[in-house]
């Protein structure tokens, strides 16, 4: 089996085939990255469904059938008769494409390398019609093809009906008798062509006589008894037969020059005893410049060699140094007529010892210096060709040598007047002849323009033809004699410019006119834009304004219902009505806020205070709030305890939160909402989920969008100005988080919030004594500008059983604190207390700085908490730094009760327990 797979893998690379895919029609050396890591891939997946396939054939039919045509009985065996079928249009068809495929790389390698060269060696290529030799060609590889195939179909004829593994065995003997050189050609450099044909003529005649004449029953091979398969040792014998005799003749045959120029083009060589005879001899610099005379002209060898030893120094560089840069200035020398891999064989020949045959020489420098003569003219007359100017040269004989299509065209010479080698007097006096030239006497015309060429004068000038056209002429000598002349077309260049002098008339007046209008037209955008500021301005002051003005009757008449809600005579339907009440104030409060935010959003005046805190605590804060609405709404509300820590902003990020879980109850209710967060790569996924009506998948854009609510059959989902959802997405787009959406219809909402990551900080567990403070018999001083808010906030306060100091100004306020500094326990303090009387500059009084100074008038710590309905950025962040409290209007009176005795059980700890 290894034998045998020995000799299909040099076969392999061979095939006739494999050559045709490979190498003919391979389009872009790009494509080879991928076939490399492709075919293995599926050599393997057929080789794995060879081995069940050979297993099943030979259990079920044995050898009743040849082993290779397994495949194609198998189905048969079963019954299943379009298996069967469809695997032997399986076969025929790989069969065919193997056919196709080996006789069209056969007859093009027949048509190539043998018959075309005998076809055409007896006359000339150059000759012969192109639509003749195409027709030819398309025949004598119609006929190679045929013959191809013929010829192997003769072969299957009367060869012995063995298996047609027996047969491919038998041909891939033959083919693997290429492999040998065709791997010498890639990786050993000392291969020749002589030791090359050896080789393969010889493994060729030994695999005809031992392989492939005895299948014919002509004779009994001479390795029937041995312990390998006839035909696997025959194959063998003769393929190592054809590696011995290529390398015992490439050892002692001597490669041509041609050979070595083509093998440099696989493997970049270099002589082993040209990179060390620096060190075994001196090298003689005249004997290297009369090899480089030889080849490139005795002044110019003198010229570059004399020029190499002004310029270096062999005592100072060294023998092997010098040695090596003179090599290579020699080798660069020669490689001026010859080319780099010649000039290299031709050196290491001479440093060698070894002798070239001249003719070879001859042969590689003229072919070199031909082609390239060849391919300077080839491009010089394609350069000039596809020139947009006529262009003729003149020698330095003063005749014509090259011209253009365009230069005839221009001045439309007779034929028998154009030709290599004319003089340019007989074109020069034609012109004069027909008046191209002006008046005067032709042959001083003539004799003057011969003068500007023999002198080498650059000339340039413009001539107007009879027809009207405008030729620019420009003439400029050539180094070591002669002239080129370009002759131009401008005729529409001069027409062009004439139309431009001719539009330029009234060009700046147009231009100024235009400017006069654009300046116009720039003032009225910026006015257009300054007013667009202006509104945009002035719409979020007034939402600003609204937004506080209608919060305090709005706060006035939630605390007088509050204040309501705490009496206890109160009937079943008056506690109803009060509820009523104070649930639409609730909700007229929500829209307020909402329209105050997106105001404090457009104007930018939120900013985001990044910390790390822990995510739990944020979702315990929001379980509670929502516990109570929850019952209320029948809402089944769940909360994923989480332990993870996040980097946001604590408010903000709870705002966003509070929206999305207010969202999920209005529309589930009643229904199952869940809140919870995951971690994935470093991001922390809060996520709300419920099971309400969903969201239209082409709808869900829109939702997000300022007014903006979809019709749902819930009855409370109407309510509200659609603009929770449009401050959830801003808040997001401000601290930098992801927010999405997924839904489908009747199968709920899942709104999800990215958040990135932090990690958990280290606190520090004190034990503080906790204390519960009632607030009855407690004095409070209430200060607001708002009578009825004051009025309010009096009422409920009274409902507490609290001892209320009222003051409705700064000045009021002082004189109270004055009055029973030592008896008030908490300050309820609005932000906002309106101009302060006794300022000629009329500067208004915020809570902050009377609290401050009410402090400073204190002889005990003082709680406080600031009631503001403002919209202006930073008012919680000063509070929070003054140890003031922060409640937005409208007040909740349940959390204004827990901050009040939050704020007192911290001063009872600060005044006689000794925290602080």
């Amino acid at each position: 089996m290894f034998a045998l797979l020995v000799i299909v893998m040099a076969a392999f690379l061979s095939l006739p085939r494999q050559f045709q895919v490979m190498v003919v029609e391979l389009k872009d050396q790009r494509d080879t990255w991928l076939s490399r890591r492709v075919f293995p891939i599926y050599i393997l997946i057929f080789a794995f469904f060879a081995v069940p396939l050979g297993l099943a054939g030979q259990m079920l039919l044995g050898n009743t059938v040849p082993s290779d045509t397994y495949v194609l009985f198998l189905p048969d065996v079963t019954q299943q008769t379009w298996l069967t079928l469809f695997a032997f249009l399986g076969a025929v068809s790989a069969a065919s494409s193997m056919v196709i495929i080996s006789s069209i790389a056969l007859s093009t390698m027949l048509s190539n390398e043998i018959v075309f060269p005998l076809l055409y060696r007896r006359q000339k290529v150059a000759q012969t019609d192109y639509d003749n030799f195409r027709k030819r060609l398309l025949n004598i590889r119609k006929l190679l093809a045929l013959f191809v195939i013929l010829l192997g179909y003769g072969v299957f004829i009367m060869a012995s009906p063995d298996t047609l593994s027996s047969l491919g065995e038998v041909a891939f003997g033959a083919f693997a008798q290429l492999t040998p050189a065709l791997i010498a050609a890639f990786y050993w450099r000392r291969a020749s062509l002589m030791g090359v044909y050896a080789g393969i003529l010889v493994g060729f005649i030994l695999w005809l006589t031992l392989n492939f004449l005895p299948q014919f029953g002509l004779y009994a091979s001479p390795f029937a008894e041995g312990f390998l398969p006839v035909k696997t040792t025959a194959t063998l014998f003769s393929l190592g037969a054809n590696i011995i005799v290529m390398w015992a003749l490439s050892q002692i045959s001597r490669q041509s020059v041609q050979e070595r120029v083509q093998a440099s083009l696989f493997l970049e060589w270099q002589s082993p005893k040209l990179l060390k005879v620096e060190k075994k001899r001196q090298l003689d610099v005249q004997e290297l410049e009369l090899l480089a005379s030889r080849f490139v002209g005795l002044e110019k060898a003198q010229a570059n060699f004399n020029s190499f030893l002004s310029s270096h120094d062999k005592k100072e560089l060294g023998n092997v140094i010098y040695n090596q840069q003179l090599i290579q200035h020699t080798e660069n020398t020669l490689a001026t007529v010859m080319g780099s891999s010649s000039a290299r064989l031709v050196l290491s020949s001479a440093l060698d010892g070894r002798d070239i045959a001249l003719e070879e020489l001859a042969v590689l420098v003229e072919d070199a210096s031909s082609q390239q003569q060849e391919f300077s003219q080839h491009l010089l007359q394609s350069a000039i060709e596809n020139a947009s100017e006529g262009i003729s040269i003149v020698d330095d004989e003063l005749r014509l040598v090259a011209w253009n299509k365009k230069y005839l065209d221009l001045f439309e010479y007779p034929p028998e007047l154009v030709y290599m080698g004319s003089p340019i007097s007989a074109l020069i006096r034609h012109n004069v002849q027909r008046g191209l030239c002006g008046s005067g006497d032709i042959e001083s015309q003539v004799e003057r323009r011969l003068d500007f060429l023999r002198k080498g004068s650059p000339h340039s000038s413009e001539r107007q033809q009879v027809s009207g056209q405008t030729i620019r002429i420009e003439g400029n000598p050539l180094p070591g004699g002669g002239f080129v002349m370009l002759f131009s077309d401008i005729t529409a260049y001069r027409q062009a410019e004439q139309v431009l002098k001719e539009a330029n008339l009234d060009l700046e007046t147009r231009v100024y006119e235009r400017t006069l209008t654009l300046a116009k037209t720039n003032e009225a955008l910026a006015k257009a834009h300054e007013k667009a500021e202006q509104a945009h301005l002035k719409k979020s002051q007034y939402l600003n304004a609204c937004s506080h003005d209608l919060m305090q009757p709005l706060e006035a008449a939630r605390l007088f219902t509050s204040a309501l809600s705490e009496q206890n005579n109160l009937t079943t339907v008056q506690q109803r009505q009060v509820e009523n009440i104070d649930r639409s104030l609730k909700a007229a409060n929500d829209l307020l806020a909402d329209l105050a935010e997106i105001a404090r959003l457009e104007s930018g005046n939120i900013k985001a205070n990044i910390q790390a805190f822990a995510l739990n605590e944020l979702f315990e804060d929001l379980a509670q709030e929502f516990s109570a609405l929850a019952i209320e709404k029948s809402v089944e509300f769940r909360l994923a305890v989480s332990k993870v820590w996040v980097k946001s902003d604590r408010h903000l990020l709870r705002r966003i939160i509070q929206n999305l879980v207010g969202n999920a109850f209005r529309y589930a209710s009643p229904g199952k909402v869940l809140l919870g967060a995951r971690v994935f790569n470093n991001q922390v996924i809060i996520q709300i989920l419920d099971n309400g009506p969903g969201i239209p998948v082409e709808k869900q854009v829109v939702v997000f969008e300022q007014f903006t609510q979809l019709n749902t059959p819930n009855n409370h989902a109407g309510r509200g100005l659609g603009l929770g959802l449009n401050i959830t997405q801003s808040l997001a787009q401000l601290l930098g988080h992801t927010l999405s959406l997924q839904s489908k219809t009747m199968q709920g909402c899942k709104f999800s919030v990215q958040v990135e990551q932090a990690e958990p900080l280290v606190q520090s567990s004190t034990n503080i004594p906790s204390f519960a403070v009632a607030l009855k018999d407690i004095t409070v001083l209430c200060i607001d500008n708002d009578p009825d808010v004051l009025s309010g906030m009096v009422e409920l306060l009274s409902a507490w059983q609290c001892n209320i100091l009222a003051a409705d100004s700064r000045e009021t306020a002082m004189e109270e604190f004055a009055n029973h500094s030592n008896e008030i326990d908490i300050l309820l303090v609005d932000y906002q207390l309106g101009y302060q009387i006794d300022d000629p500059q009329g500067k208004q009084v915020d809570g902050l700085t009377l609290i401050n100074d009410l402090r400073s008038q204190c002889h005990h710590s003082l709680p406080a908490i600031l009631i503001t309905a403002t919209t202006e950025s930073g008012i919680e962040d000063k509070a929070k730094s003054l140890d003031v409290g922060y409640m937005r209007k409208l007040v909740k009176p349940a959390a204004l009760r827990a901050m009040m005795s939050a704020m007192l059980a911290k001063k009872l700890q600060a005044d006689y327990v000794g925290y602080s």
